[in-house]
């Protein structure tokens, strides 16, 4: 009895602490997207919690609740529109190459904003730009176990598949099977696409799997992290499954 007792105990721990890990690993103030404007100056970040909207003289920023984003006109342009008791926001986020006239920082997403603070009558308009965060979970190296629904054996290539990806860098690197490869990504909230690929041109007798592995990659745009394993999927399915082994 005092060893199901013990058992018991080390089992409510265990799924205490896993818990404890997935919640640390979905952390919703992980802020995906970010924005800057000048004339005035402004910041915005989105999370998963909250939109916080700051400046150089309130750094501390006002916070709305976060929402959900609404396609406008095409699937290049999102809306987020939130209220607090702090007043109002709109943001507009459009997809195209975008200058913030004060860096040489590279931004892929123009920004409007719309803003009303408590006690105020009328909107004021704000530009800017913005790019998505990549998850900092995806900054690993990440061995191949399944592609397509198979297994994968070591004999299955020539070098068994291998991704790096850097999260700040949204760039990507590794092994297909034969060749290196490397590329970009880009990523909005819940999506991924590996971009831009190249390899290397060596010529291996296990060709058709590495053409295999790098068009299931080119062809993923979701994912999802958990028990240390990378899943990438498209609308047709489950394409690869990744370990971590970093």
């Amino acid at each position: 009895m005092l060893l199901a007792i013990v058992c018991a105990c080390n089992s409510t721990k265990n799924k205490e602490n896993a818990t404890s890990k997935e919640m640390v690993s979905q952390n919703p103030d992980q802020v995906y997207f970010k924005a800057i404007g000048t004339e005035p100056f402004w910041g915005v970040e989105i999370s998963n919690s909250q939109i916080k909207y700051t400046t150089p003289e309130d750094p501390e920023g006002i916070l709305f609740p976060a929402t959900k984003p609404v396609r406008v006109m095409d699937a290049n342009i999102k809306t987020y529109q939130s209220k607090s008791k702090a007043g109002e926001i709109k943001i507009t986020i459009a997809y195209g190459k975008c200058s913030d006239g004060m860096s040489d920082m590279d931004h892929n997403y123009s920004v409007t904003i719309a803003l009303k603070k408590a006690g105020e009558n009328e909107f004021k308009d704000l530009r800017g730009c913005g790019n998505y965060i990549v998850d900092y979970r995806l900054h690993d190296i990440w061995v191949l176990e399944e592609m397509e629904g198979k297994k994968i054996d070591d004999s299955d290539f020539n070098k068994r598949p291998t991704l790096e990806i850097q999260a700040k860098e949204a760039t990507f690197g590794g092994i297909a099977g034969c060749n290196r490869m490397f590329g970009k990504l880009f990523s909005e909230r819940e999506l991924l696409r590996f971009t831009n690929v190249g390899l290397t041109r060596m010529a291996c007798d296990k060709m058709a799997n590495e053409a295999k592995f790098v068009k299931a990659l080119e062809s993923s745009t979701a994912y999802e992290i958990k028990n240390n394993r990378l899943y990438l999927s498209n609308p047709d399915g489950l394409k690869l499954i990744f370990r971590k082994i970093d």
